[in-house]
This record gives C-alpha cells, structure tokens and sequence, in this order.
C-alpha cells in the first residue's frame, strides 16, 4: 500500500463518527460514584447499627434507672396487703408519678401484682378522690405478664429482654417491688424495639451530608478531569494534523505534572517528526539533484556522440566526462547505500587493536598524486608517534579518508596539511588541517549534516555529494567518540575526532 494511500485511509478512519463512547469525565464520575456508594453503604449501615445500639443501650439503662426507683418508692408507700386497686390516695400518686415518667421517657411503665395483673398504671392517674376502685384502663386491663418472665424477675431481681405483648415486639425491663422483706410484685417498663426518632435524625443528616459530598465530588471531578483532558484533546487534534502532514502543531503546557511532562514529550516528539520530514523532504530533493546533473550530463553527451552532433575527435573527450560522472554517480550510490546501513543497525563492527598513526600514514600514501598535482606540504608526520587503539579499523579508516579527501579537495595549490595526534588517558585526539578559504561560523553547526555543501563559500568542490562529512560523524560516533570542526572562516580549517582508546560503542540500533 502507497504512504498516499495509508494517509487517506487514515483520514477516513479519524473522521469516522463514533455513535456513542464514554468519556473520562463520565468514567471518573461513574467509578467515583460507584466507590462513594459502597463506601457509604458500608458507612451508613455501621453508623445506622451503632447508633440504634447505641439508643438502645442508653433506653435500656433509663428503664432500668427509672424502673428501680418507682420499685424502691412503691415498696415504701404501699403495704403487701394494699397491692390492689382499691382507691387510695398513695396509690393515686404512684398512678400520677407513672404517667409523668412514661411521658418524658417515651415508655409504658406500669406496676403489677404477684401474679402479673397491672394495678398502677399512667392511665388511673386521673382516679376521682374517695372512688371505691382505682379508674379502669382497657389497654392494661387486658395486659398480664407472662409467668415465665415474673418468675426471673423473682429470682433475679430484675430483667431485660425483648418480648412480644398484645402482637407488638417489646423492649420489656422488669424490677420486683419489695414490701417489708416481702415480695409483693413487680414494675414494668415497656418500650418500642423500632429504630428511635435519634437514629432517623442522625441517618437523615448523614444522607444530607453525602449527598452535598456527592455534588462537591461531582464539581471537583469535574474540573480535575476538564484539565486531564484539555491536553490530550490538544493531542488528538496534534495526530489529526500529523496524519494531513502538518507538523508544526504544538501543545500548550501548564504546571510540572505528570501530564505537563506527556506534553513536553509529545512536543519533542513533534519537533523531532517535523525535523525529520524535513530532513526527509531536503534528502530526496538532493538526491533527485545530485542524481540528475549528472546522468543530464552523460545523457546530453552520448545523444551527442549517437546524432552526430559530437564529432568523432571530440567523442573521446566527452566519453571521459561521461566515465568520470559515472564514476561520481558510483560514489554517491556507495555513500548512500554506507550511510543507510549505518543509520539502520545494519554494520556489523569488527573491533580490534591496531597502530592509528600507521593507518594515517597509509591513508596519506593514496593521496600522494593528489597531493604532488597541488604541491601540498604535509605537516605532523614526524611527530606520530605509535598509538594503538581498539576499534573498527575498516570504519576508521573510512572516516579518515574522507577527511583527507575533504582536505586535499580545499586546500590552495601551495599550501599546507597539518596532523596532529595526541594521546590522552583514556582517549586519542587527531586533528587535520587545511589551509585555504575557511568555513564561515555560520556553517560550521551544519556540514556534518547529510548532503550539506558549504558551496558559498568553499566553492572549489563542485562534484562532492555532500555525505563525506556525514559519514564520518556516524562512524565516529558509533565508536563512542565525537567529531567537531574550526575554522576562522579565512585562511584555514580544523577538522578534529576523539576516540576513547577502548571500544565502547553508543550508537548502535537493533536489527528489525
């Protein structure tokens, strides 16, 4: 499939409607929700039970307070033989003192014989004086206490249980009523076993207050995810321009966060896709160039040599142009072809210890017509000394070569070469330099960068492909060393490399 056609189908892909999706914003709420729910489920029901035992507790303790006193004033104001409901007025006070307890206790407390039946109860308060019998009551009339519970009561003392009355489930506290040494029946306290008004009271502000946690929740979700989102929206926009080939799209970064450092991710990411199409857009604007002067020109003349338009003294001539820019194409196919297996991880390194000095020599040696044509003094040669260094003697010499072969191109007719080799600790530096027309301070950031020409200013290399230069920072560098140029920009320039004396590769890629 063409890139043009992976690039449409991508487009058709990120404008495509979704029907329906979820977005952070729902997803957080939602699972916030969902864990507040539980959390108060769990809350609440711990908060609902302790707080009805709690009640409980605290009414089961009044009871039994309140229970023990009425006994104690009962078995003080009215004889063994008096526990009836003939009318008197102690027994009219005992009926009135219930009726106040019961009211602001919220319970049913009531006094009754040694056999179970209520006699004193809050509703015979209002007996009318020297009645014969103390006023009926219907509700306590019909009510008598079990004998399995009074039985406990005198034996124990005192009871508190729940237990079922007239079909109503009841907290029941019982006290025995003790009249000069003997038992004459007993007081009963009865309460409701419902969850108390205190317990619905507490539930209901607990609800109340959730809920307004709910709806703060909800505002601070809601702008902590507005600024999680802004950024990456900003980023799905970016990919949308990316996908159109439009690079130069930035995200705006506020704060130090997590997400701020995404961005400024995201952002080199950009600046490195932006350099890189248009480092892709100059290589294959070069390349078309580079390839086409000269296959123009061996075109143009073997047209000439075919039509007749070249006459035959002159057809050997142009025929060694055509062999000379066949050759230069040849050149330019090797460079690209080194510098594709060398970006892709392809070159396999064969280090070993050898003499750079002696390399350097050798090197020398095939420039030697070059250097005689030109009348180019080499200077240093007397002072390299044997340096052994472990490294790719084959890359090595590469990288030198066309350092060499840069420096004899642009040195003048008359002037010089200078090596200078010095060791270090751990290192060795090489330096070469030219006299000459220099390399303006402009330039001198760019010309290790693929099919730069300084033609401005060094003119005389009109035939160069623009990758020498190249080649040697990646060899350099895929040694674990670093490469660098000087210049004054008049009269000469310095080309230097440092290696480490010891191999030890940074740039190297996994083969795909």
């Amino acid at each position: 499939m063409a890139v043009s056609d992976k690039l449409k189908k991508l487009r058709r892909q990120l404008s495509v409607a979704v029907p329906f999706r979820t977005n952070i914003f729902t997803k957080y709420f939602l699972t916030f929700a969902f864990v507040f729910f539980i959390l108060l489920t769990v809350l609440g029901s711990s908060l609902f039970i302790f707080v009805n035992d709690y009640s409980d507790d605290m009414q089961t303790t009044l009871l039994k307070e309140n229970t023990e006193s009425i006994s104690q004033t009962v078995g003080t104001m009215i004889s063994p033989k008096d526990m009836n409901k003939k009318y008197s007025l102690e027994k009219t006070l005992i009926c009135e003192t219930l009726s106040t307890i019961s009211t602001s206790i919220d319970a049913d407390i009531f006094v009754c014989d040694i056999d179970g039946n209520v006699i004193f109860c809050s509703e015979r308060a209002g007996t009318e004086l020297f009645s014969s019998t103390l006023s009926s009551c219907r509700k306590h009339d019909e009510l008598k206490i079990g004998d399995n519970i009074l039985s406990r009561v005198y034996e124990q003392g005192s009871v508190v249980e729940k237990t079922r009355l007239l079909n109503y489930q009841y907290f029941i506290v019982a006290r025995s009523v003790v009249s000069e040494g003997i038992v004459t029946g007993s007081v009963v306290a009865l309460a409701s076993t419902g969850f108390q008004t205190l317990v619905f009271d507490i539930f209901r502000i607990f609800l109340v207050s959730a809920f307004f946690c709910l709806i703060l929740a909800f505002i601070c979700i809601y702008y902590l995810t507005k600024s999680m989102v802004k950024p990456l929206q900003q980023m799905s926009k970016a990919t949308k321009q990316f996908a159109m080939g439009d690079f130069t799209y930035r995200i705006k970064i506020h704060g130090s966060d997590e997400l701020a450092d995404l961005g400024r991710a995201f952002n080199d990411m950009a600046e490195a896709l932006d350099m890189l199409e248009g480092t892709r857009r100059s290589f294959v604007s070069n390349v078309s160039h580079e390839l086409k002067t000269p296959m123009t020109s061996i075109a143009g003349f073997i047209d000439g040599i075919l039509d007749g338009t070249i006459p035959k003294d002159k057809q050997e001539y142009y025929l060694n142009i055509v062999s000379a820019e066949v050759r230069r194409l040849s050149r330019l196919v090797v460079s690209m072809l080194n510098m594709s297996k060398i970006e892709s991880g392809d070159v396999e390194m064969k280090p070993s210890n050898y003499d750079l000095s002696e390399q350097i020599i050798n090197i020398l040696l095939t420039f030697e017509q070059k250097i005689s044509e030109k009348n180019i003094e080499i200077r240093g040669l007397d002072g390299l000394k044997p340096s052994y260094i472990v490294a790719d003697p084959d890359m090595i010499y590469q990288a030198i070569y066309n350092l060499f072969d840069n420096a004899v191109k642009f040195t003048n007719d008359g002037g010089y070469i200078e090596v200078t080799l010095t060791e270090h600790n751990s290192e060795i530096e090489v330096s070469i330099k030219n006299s000459g027309e220099g390399i303006k301070e402009e330039e001198l950031s760019h010309i290790f960068e693929r099919f730069y020409k300084v033609d401005k200013s060094r003119s005389l290399d009109a035939k160069g492909s623009g990758l020498g230069l190249y080649i040697v920072k990646l060899m350099i560098e895929m040694h674990g060393g670093r490469v660098f140029a000087e210049s004054d920009g008049v009269k000469a320039a310095k080309f230097t490399f440092i290696l480490p004396k010891q191999f030890s590769p940074i740039y190297k890629k996994e083969k795909k």
